[in-house]
């Protein structure tokens, strides 16, 4: 005969609690001592207890299919030191706005909180939000690419977007960057353009993990019977004359970047017409423009699937940094533009 399965008030009793502490310290809610939490998840391994996956099904089921209601607030965790204003660049915006939606949608409010508020240290910070009842955390972007964050996370469920952060390892949600770029040289070469150039700073390649690079290279220089690629634009595209410079030496008939109005800015004070004299496409914008092509990113997507990813983070009891960190991509789609034109020998 099976033998009865394990409960959470069998948990309950053998540990003289209520069964509600039980099911928050084993969700490792922070308003149950860490201490309590142990010994109450050292209980229910002795007992061999495992969640009923059929409760869990139907907890699931109902949640899904009756009005959210209001569970609480996550916070929007900024860092604005070095000046930097997470709401001047539309793509933060954008990830914002797609979050506050699906976290209305399973019942939460988004907060704002700022990791560089004066005199207020990460500790504090932590104490503030343990105050306030917050656990669930969506860390925006970063001032600059490799950030190291010092901050008590352990009592945290945290997302974050990007690469700009290079510790903690948190689960992240990014778009398909390295995609994208594959997906704007194979549309651009489809025009018949051959010389393909990229301009890329420094700082916006370390900030995707070297994807736009790492796609350019495979793309340029894994195709056989091409000629070669002009060489790569980087650190030193600092101004028009250094993009001046280099279009006149290496002569490409179109390029691919990252930074869409410092780019066709500067190529208009270079008096270069575009598409006339050289096609330009870009892997990561904002909106469709029926000016300029390139791959248009799902920011307010990833904005939403951050929340789904903390919210059943939350459910799950999972905080602090993770063992095994997870990003999760969202694919962009690719957009035509007049910055583009068909060439001799492209479709």
């Amino acid at each position: 005969m099976d033998k009865p399965r394990v409960t959470q008030q069998d948990i309950a009793d053998k540990a003289g609690v209520t069964r509600a502490t039980v099911s928050m310290a084993l969700n490792n809610h922070p308003s149950i001592p860490v201490r309590t939490r142990k010994r109450i998840a050292g209980i229910a391994a002795r007992l061999g207890y495992a969640p009923d996956p059929m409760l869990s099904a139907l907890a699931a089921y109902r949640s899904r299919n009756r009005p959210a209601t209001y569970h609480g607030t996550l916070a929007w965790l900024v860092n604005s030191a070095f000046g930097h204003n997470w709401r001047r660049t539309q793509h933060f915006i954008d990830f914002h706005d797609g979050a506050v939606a699906r976290a209305r949608r399973h019942g939460f409010g988004l907060e704002v909180y700022d990791f560089n508020q004066p005199k207020v240290t990460p500790d504090r910070l932590a104490a503030i939000l343990r105050a306030r009842n917050i656990s669930g955390l969506l860390l925006s972007p970063q001032p600059r690419s490799d950030t190291v964050i010092d901050f008590p996370w352990r009592d945290f469920s945290t997302v974050t977007f990007g690469y700009s952060l290079s510790s903690p390892h948190l689960h992240t949600v990014v778009s398909t960057q390295y995609r994208d770029m594959r997906l704007t040289l194979e549309q651009v070469q489809k025009l018949g353009y051959r010389r393909i150039g990229l301009v890329l700073a420094k700082d916006h390649d370390l900030r995707t993990d070297r994807n736009y690079l790492a796609a350019y290279l495979v793309h340029e220089y894994g195709a056989e019977g091409e000629p070669p690629p002009p060489p790569l634009l980087l650190a030193n595209y600092e101004d028009a004359a250094t993009l001046g410079v280099w279009l006149r030496r290496h002569r490409p008939d179109a390029i691919v970047g990252a930074v869409k109005d410092v780019i066709l800015r500067d190529l208009r004070q270079l008096a270069v017409r575009v598409p006339e004299d050289l096609g330009v496409a870009f892997p990561n914008l904002v909106r469709p423009d029926p000016r300029v092509a390139g791959v248009v990113e799902s920011s307010t997507e990833i904005g939403a699937v951050a929340v789904d990813v903390l919210v059943a983070m939350i459910h799950r009891g999972e905080r602090g940094v993770p063992e095994f960190p997870q990003r999760i991509h969202v694919e962009g789609r690719w957009t035509p533009g007049k910055s583009l034109r068909t060439v001799a020998g492209g479709a």
